[in-house]
Protein backbone atom coordinates (compact mmCIF):
# COMPACT_ATOMS: atom_id res chain seq x y z
CA UNK A 1 0.00 0.00 0.00
CA UNK A 2 2.14 2.82 -1.17
CA UNK A 3 -0.28 4.85 -3.77
CA UNK A 4 -3.61 6.31 -3.39
CA UNK A 5 -5.12 4.90 -6.86
CA UNK A 6 -8.70 6.53 -5.91
CA UNK A 7 -10.09 9.39 -6.51
CA UNK A 8 -11.79 9.26 -3.12
CA UNK A 9 -10.85 8.95 0.86
CA UNK A 10 -13.08 7.73 3.06
CA UNK A 11 -11.97 7.81 7.11
CA UNK A 12 -14.10 6.78 10.10
CA UNK A 13 -13.79 9.39 12.91
CA UNK A 14 -13.87 8.35 16.17
CA UNK A 15 -11.24 5.76 16.93
CA UNK A 16 -9.90 6.20 13.54
CA UNK A 17 -8.75 9.89 12.85
CA UNK A 18 -9.57 10.69 16.54
CA UNK A 19 -9.69 9.23 20.10
CA UNK A 20 -13.47 8.63 20.70
CA UNK A 21 -14.95 11.77 21.25
CA UNK A 22 -11.68 13.93 21.54
CA UNK A 23 -10.30 16.35 19.14
CA UNK A 24 -8.39 16.03 16.33
CA UNK A 25 -4.73 16.35 16.58
CA UNK A 26 -2.91 18.80 14.79
CA UNK A 27 -0.86 16.24 12.87
CA UNK A 28 -3.48 14.09 11.68
CA UNK A 29 -5.20 17.27 10.74
CA UNK A 30 -2.45 18.49 8.06
CA UNK A 31 -1.56 14.98 6.79
CA UNK A 32 -5.78 15.43 6.18
CA UNK A 33 -5.19 19.15 4.85
CA UNK A 34 -2.13 17.52 2.41
CA UNK A 35 -4.78 14.74 1.19
CA UNK A 36 -7.18 16.47 0.58
CA UNK A 37 -5.22 18.88 -1.99
CA UNK A 38 -5.02 15.95 -4.23
CA UNK A 39 -7.89 14.00 -3.83
CA UNK A 40 -11.54 14.08 -2.34
CA UNK A 41 -11.59 13.41 1.46
CA UNK A 42 -14.69 11.63 3.13
CA UNK A 43 -15.00 12.36 6.92
CA UNK A 44 -18.29 9.91 8.37
CA UNK A 45 -19.06 9.13 11.99
CA UNK A 46 -21.82 7.71 13.89
CA UNK A 47 -21.84 11.42 15.47
CA UNK A 48 -24.09 14.45 15.07
CA UNK A 49 -22.83 17.88 13.19
CA UNK A 50 -22.51 19.21 15.97
CA UNK A 51 -19.63 16.50 17.35
CA UNK A 52 -17.88 17.84 13.72
CA UNK A 53 -17.86 21.31 15.38
CA UNK A 54 -16.54 20.82 18.43
CA UNK A 55 -14.24 17.58 17.21
CA UNK A 56 -13.36 18.40 14.16
CA UNK A 57 -13.80 21.72 12.19
CA UNK A 58 -11.92 24.32 14.82
CA UNK A 59 -8.71 22.15 14.72
CA UNK A 60 -8.71 21.61 10.55
CA UNK A 61 -8.03 25.39 9.15
CA UNK A 62 -6.62 25.47 5.46
CA UNK A 63 -4.84 28.28 4.89
CA UNK A 64 -6.98 31.35 3.48
CA UNK A 65 -5.50 31.29 0.20
CA UNK A 66 -6.31 27.49 -0.37
CA UNK A 67 -9.75 26.96 1.72
CA UNK A 68 -11.86 27.29 -1.44
CA UNK A 69 -9.65 24.10 -2.68
CA UNK A 70 -9.64 22.22 0.21
CA UNK A 71 -12.93 22.73 1.24
CA UNK A 72 -14.43 21.83 -2.25
CA UNK A 73 -12.35 18.46 -1.69
CA UNK A 74 -13.58 17.74 1.73
CA UNK A 75 -17.51 16.28 2.56
CA UNK A 76 -18.66 15.08 6.17
CA UNK A 77 -21.44 12.55 6.63
CA UNK A 78 -22.50 12.49 10.20
CA UNK A 79 -25.13 10.43 11.65
CA UNK A 80 -23.26 7.45 9.72
CA UNK A 81 -23.70 9.05 6.74
CA UNK A 82 -27.53 9.57 6.53
CA UNK A 83 -26.42 13.66 7.06
CA UNK A 84 -24.58 14.90 4.13
CA UNK A 85 -22.56 18.24 5.10
CA UNK A 86 -20.44 20.23 2.37
CA UNK A 87 -19.14 23.63 2.20
CA UNK A 88 -20.95 26.08 0.74
CA UNK A 89 -18.61 28.85 -0.66
CA UNK A 90 -21.56 31.71 -0.88
CA UNK A 91 -22.44 31.33 2.44
CA UNK A 92 -19.18 30.83 3.62
CA UNK A 93 -20.60 27.92 5.97
CA UNK A 94 -21.41 24.38 5.94
CA UNK A 95 -24.75 23.32 4.50
CA UNK A 96 -26.86 19.93 4.57
CA UNK A 97 -26.75 18.76 1.25
CA UNK A 98 -28.70 15.15 2.29
CA UNK A 99 -30.69 13.71 4.16
CA UNK A 100 -32.51 10.46 5.39
CA UNK A 101 -35.48 10.15 7.31
CA UNK A 102 -36.46 8.43 10.23
CA UNK A 103 -40.01 7.75 10.94
CA UNK A 104 -41.18 9.05 14.29
CA UNK A 105 -43.37 5.85 14.86
CA UNK A 106 -40.28 3.44 15.08
CA UNK A 107 -38.55 6.08 16.89
CA UNK A 108 -40.74 6.05 19.75
CA UNK A 109 -40.43 2.40 19.86
CA UNK A 110 -36.77 2.64 19.91
CA UNK A 111 -36.60 4.64 22.92
CA UNK A 112 -38.87 2.12 24.68
CA UNK A 113 -36.99 -0.58 24.04
CA UNK A 114 -33.61 1.09 24.82
CA UNK A 115 -35.42 2.48 28.09
CA UNK A 116 -36.37 -0.75 28.90
CA UNK A 117 -32.58 -1.95 28.32
CA UNK A 118 -31.07 0.95 30.31
CA UNK A 119 -33.47 0.36 33.12
CA UNK A 120 -32.74 -3.36 33.43
CA UNK A 121 -29.33 -2.64 35.40
CA UNK A 122 -27.87 -5.73 33.49
CA UNK A 123 -25.21 -3.74 31.81
CA UNK A 124 -23.72 -1.63 33.88
CA UNK A 125 -25.17 1.77 32.46
CA UNK A 126 -24.47 4.38 34.59
CA UNK A 127 -26.52 7.49 34.47
CA UNK A 128 -24.54 10.45 32.33
CA UNK A 129 -22.64 13.76 33.65
CA UNK A 130 -24.98 16.70 34.14
CA UNK A 131 -25.68 18.36 30.75
CA UNK A 132 -25.28 15.00 29.23
CA UNK A 133 -27.54 11.98 27.91
CA UNK A 134 -26.95 8.18 27.50
CA UNK A 135 -30.25 7.76 24.69
CA UNK A 136 -29.28 10.91 21.88
CA UNK A 137 -32.50 11.64 19.09
CA UNK A 138 -29.76 12.85 16.06
CA UNK A 139 -32.92 13.72 14.23
CA UNK A 140 -31.93 10.21 11.21
CA UNK A 141 -30.21 8.31 14.09
CA UNK A 142 -31.55 7.32 18.02
CA UNK A 143 -27.43 6.64 19.52
CA UNK A 144 -26.94 5.37 23.11
CA UNK A 145 -24.22 5.93 24.49
CA UNK A 146 -24.05 4.04 27.94
CA UNK A 147 -21.49 6.05 30.11
CA UNK A 148 -23.07 9.70 28.19
CA UNK A 149 -21.22 11.12 25.15
CA UNK A 150 -19.03 13.05 27.58
CA UNK A 151 -17.21 10.43 29.63
CA UNK A 152 -14.00 10.21 30.36
CA UNK A 153 -11.37 8.27 27.32
CA UNK A 154 -10.41 5.85 30.22
CA UNK A 155 -13.62 5.12 31.67
CA UNK A 156 -15.43 4.01 28.12
CA UNK A 157 -12.17 2.21 26.94
CA UNK A 158 -12.96 -0.73 29.61
CA UNK A 159 -17.01 -0.67 29.78
CA UNK A 160 -17.04 -2.77 26.94
CA UNK A 161 -13.56 -3.61 25.25
CA UNK A 162 -14.92 -6.58 23.29
CA UNK A 163 -18.26 -5.19 22.29
CA UNK A 164 -19.88 -8.24 24.25
CA UNK A 165 -22.17 -6.01 25.77
CA UNK A 166 -23.38 -4.25 23.01
CA UNK A 167 -23.53 -7.44 20.89
CA UNK A 168 -26.07 -8.92 23.80
CA UNK A 169 -28.13 -5.73 23.52
CA UNK A 170 -27.81 -5.97 19.83
CA UNK A 171 -29.77 -9.30 19.99
CA UNK A 172 -32.29 -8.14 22.00
CA UNK A 173 -33.35 -5.16 20.43
CA UNK A 174 -33.22 -6.57 16.79
CA UNK A 175 -35.96 -9.04 18.09
CA UNK A 176 -37.65 -6.45 19.33
CA UNK A 177 -37.55 -3.48 16.71
CA UNK A 178 -37.80 -5.14 12.93
CA UNK A 179 -37.80 -1.55 11.29
CA UNK A 180 -34.12 -0.50 12.47
CA UNK A 181 -30.55 -1.34 11.94
CA UNK A 182 -28.78 -1.05 15.06
CA UNK A 183 -25.25 -0.75 14.39
CA UNK A 184 -21.59 -1.06 17.50
CA UNK A 185 -20.44 2.50 17.44
CA UNK A 186 -17.40 3.67 18.89
CA UNK A 187 -16.65 2.42 22.56
CA UNK A 188 -19.75 2.85 24.46
CA UNK A 189 -22.59 2.99 21.31
CA UNK A 190 -25.51 1.72 19.78
CA UNK A 191 -26.54 3.08 16.57
CA UNK A 192 -30.07 3.24 15.58
CA UNK A 193 -31.34 4.15 12.08
CA UNK A 194 -33.63 3.34 9.68
CA UNK A 195 -34.04 -0.49 8.55
CA UNK A 196 -31.02 -1.13 5.69
CA UNK A 197 -28.97 1.89 6.16
CA UNK A 198 -25.42 1.98 7.52
CA UNK A 199 -22.51 4.08 6.63
CA UNK A 200 -21.70 2.21 3.45
CA UNK A 201 -25.47 3.33 2.43
CA UNK A 202 -24.58 7.05 3.34
CA UNK A 203 -21.34 6.47 0.92
CA UNK A 204 -22.90 4.93 -1.89
CA UNK A 205 -25.73 7.86 -1.66
CA UNK A 206 -22.94 9.91 -2.24
CA UNK A 207 -20.84 8.09 -4.84
CA UNK A 208 -24.42 8.52 -6.96
CA UNK A 209 -24.23 12.21 -6.40
CA UNK A 210 -20.73 12.17 -7.71
CA UNK A 211 -21.21 9.62 -10.88
CA UNK A 212 -19.12 7.52 -9.04
CA UNK A 213 -19.04 3.65 -7.69
CA UNK A 214 -17.17 1.70 -5.07
CA UNK A 215 -14.46 1.32 -6.71
CA UNK A 216 -13.53 4.94 -7.03
CA UNK A 217 -12.89 4.99 -2.84
CA UNK A 218 -10.99 3.70 -0.22
CA UNK A 219 -11.95 3.67 3.53
CA UNK A 220 -10.59 3.75 6.35
CA UNK A 221 -11.83 2.73 9.75
CA UNK A 222 -11.13 1.13 13.21
CA UNK A 223 -14.63 -0.78 13.84
CA UNK A 224 -13.99 -3.33 10.34
CA UNK A 225 -15.36 -6.36 11.91
CA UNK A 226 -18.38 -8.09 11.73
CA UNK A 227 -20.84 -6.54 13.48
CA UNK A 228 -18.69 -2.87 14.07
CA UNK A 229 -20.11 0.35 12.15
CA UNK A 230 -17.27 0.55 9.78
CA UNK A 231 -17.39 -3.35 8.81
CA UNK A 232 -20.38 -2.86 6.11
CA UNK A 233 -18.20 -0.95 3.88
CA UNK A 234 -15.83 -3.87 3.47
CA UNK A 235 -19.10 -6.22 2.80
CA UNK A 236 -19.81 -4.22 0.01
CA UNK A 237 -16.55 -4.34 -1.41
CA UNK A 238 -15.54 -0.86 -0.67
CA UNK A 239 -11.27 -1.53 -0.44
CA UNK A 240 -11.20 -1.46 3.40
CA UNK A 241 -8.35 -0.68 5.61
CA UNK A 242 -8.55 -1.18 9.21
CA UNK A 243 -6.50 0.66 11.80
CA UNK A 244 -6.17 0.55 15.32
CA UNK A 245 -6.38 4.27 16.01
CA UNK A 246 -5.27 7.79 14.87
CA UNK A 247 -1.41 6.65 14.95
CA UNK A 248 -1.75 3.90 12.27
CA UNK A 249 -4.36 6.20 10.20
CA UNK A 250 -1.29 8.80 10.02
CA UNK A 251 1.24 5.96 8.75
CA UNK A 252 -1.52 5.15 6.02
CA UNK A 253 -2.28 8.78 4.62
CA UNK A 254 1.78 9.49 4.76
CA UNK A 255 2.34 6.29 2.90
CA UNK A 256 -0.37 7.77 0.11
CA UNK A 257 1.57 11.28 0.07
CA UNK A 258 4.82 9.37 -1.06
Amino acid sequence: MIKLNKKIAAFDLDGTLAESKQHLESDVAELLYLLAKEKIVVIITGGSFEQFKKQFLPYFKPKEDEEELIYKNLILLSTSGSQRYQYDEEIKDWKMTDIEEFPSGIKNEVMKALNEIISSGEYGIAPAIEGDEIIEDRLTQITMSALGQHAPIELKKTWDPNQIKRQEMKKILESELPDVSIIIGGTTSLDILPKGFDKTKGLIRLLDKLGMTIDDMVFVGDAIFPGGNDYSAYEAGIESIKVSGPEESKEVIKKWLK
